[in-house]
């Protein structure tokens, strides 16, 4: 498992290397399959449509960070023992109350570091997860040209809590795993870091890349609708995964900033067995190229079946 767990951090720094900008479609022997359809203005102008997927649900997990027990909720914590991961009791630090996590890419010469949390809600599952956090990138946050910060949700068949960790450049079977993380990226510095956001996203009919590798998908807007994010300020992301029914196109991914839908796509087929449910959620910073200190702040995160929003408004 520590060989494993040591593969993210190694192999996460080059996800965003040589993805493309949106998939398309894409071969699998005699099979050809749609990239996944982008949505988002058509929900946004359909109120019943809009309020169906922003139905709140069941909360199953939050997080404030008051306490030390918030440390409990990770079967991962990687950097605590050097204190790249702590929780902060500092009011000024936190997005409500005195707490909040912080994690730090600390410098390494220019190359990778990372620090972040990993949580498990499995082994049964769920077909449709929301997760709703929000974050702060530091004032001088500046990861270089590439980086894997924020939140993801991870589908994997099975009990393993472990499953699926260290497949960077490898494109999931149907049977195995699924994942997204709602991130920035600052386009090769043509924007100010951390950059903009969009989906980052692993799943079985994935494009591939032109190195023969399948590294993750970028779901994102249009260039014009291209949300950047600003440091030292705190931003509530939230993103959404419904997963497929067996042997149909059905699945969707979507994903909000503040409150408003930023993004939402449809006609995902995540995967081919209904064992593969959204079991896994992850939290953190990674930097491919460290040549400086990086940190950022999580505050209220939470979990839920349906759609949450911003805290103290909708299903929170």
């Amino acid at each position: 498992m520590r060989r494993n767990r040591q593969s993210i951090i190694h192999l996460a720094g080059l996800l965003l290397l040589l993805a493309n900008a949106a998939p398309g479609a894409e071969a699998q022997g005699d099979a050809v399959f749609p990239a996944p359809r982008r949505v988002t203005a058509e929900t946004r102008g359909d109120p019943r449509v809009l309020a169906s997927l922003q139905q709140a649900g069941q909360i199953f997990f939050e997080d404030d960070f008051e306490s030390d027990a918030s440390l409990k909720n990770y079967f991962e914590i990687r950097g605590l023992k050097e204190g790249n991961a702590k929780r902060t009791s500092d009011a000024k630090l936190a997005h409500t109350g005195t707490g909040a996590m912080q994690f730090t890419a600390v410098a390494r010469d220019g190359k990778e570091s990372g620090s972040g949390a990993t949580g498990w809600f499995g082994p049964k599952g769920y077909d449709r997860v929301y997760l709703r956090l929000y974050i702060k990138y530091a004032a001088d946050y500046d990861q270089g040209n590439l980086n894997h910060t924020g939140g993801s949700l991870a589908a994997v068949a099975g009990t393993d809590r472990w499953a699926g960790m260290g497949s960077a450049g490898l494109r999931p079977r149907g049977d195995d795993r699924f994942n997204s993380r709602f991130e920035p990226w600052c386009d090769w510095r043509k924007l100010p870091p951390p950059g903009y956001l969009f989906l980052y996203t692993y799943w079985m009919e994935m494009a591939r890349d032109r190195d023969g590798h399948y590294w993750g998908n970028m779901l994102g807007p249009d260039d014009s609708e291209r949300v950047v994010l600003r440091r030292g300020q705190w931003y509530c992301l939230e993103h959404m995964i419904k997963a497929n029914d067996v042997g149909q196109s059905n699945g969707e991914l979507a994903a909000w900033i503040d409150g408003k839908l930023y993004l939402h796509y449809q006609g995902i087929r995540w995967r081919t067995s209904p064992d593969v449910r959204l079991k896994r959620f992850d939290l953190g910073v990674y930097v491919h190229a460290a040549a400086k200190d990086n940190t950022v702040w999580f505050d209220d995160v939470a979990l839920s079946t349906g759609y949450i929003g911003p805290k103290g408004k909708a299903g929170d």
